[in-house]
């Protein structure tokens, strides 16, 4: 879930006007290009934390759930605390990106 809320975190930065609410400061194109890129990478590895499971199906399920809870809490703190969205997708994509090995990636 915390590469699911770090991938809409930055899909939602992408945006002017979530990015002029957060920042104070419209986008720029390089910036938004970043944000894009950085949302599919995080959203392969939320997917990438759900391979292991035997079944198929429970992963797809897994990961929407996944992907429900992190737009979820996105869209909250977007909404309540516009200002606080950068400093949560930093601090929780990097703490996504260090709890991938205990995923069980690469083992069944």
């Amino acid at each position: 879930m915390l590469c699911s809320f770090a991938a809409f975190a930055a899909l939602c930065l992408a945006m002017e006007r979530h990015h002029e609410d957060a920042l104070d400061e419209a986008p720029s194109a390089r910036r938004v290009r970043r944000l894009r890129t950085v949302a599919v990478v995080a959203f392969i590895a939320s997917w990438w934390t759900v391979i292991p499971r035997t079944d198929v199906g429970i992963a797809w399920v897994m990961w929407t759930v996944q992907l429900t809870a992190g737009a979820t809490a996105v869209v909250a703190l977007a909404t309540w605390w516009p200002r606080r969205l950068p400093a949560a997708a930093i601090a929780v994509g990097a703490a996504g990106v260090m709890l991938l090995p205990l995923t069980g990636i690469g083992g069944r």
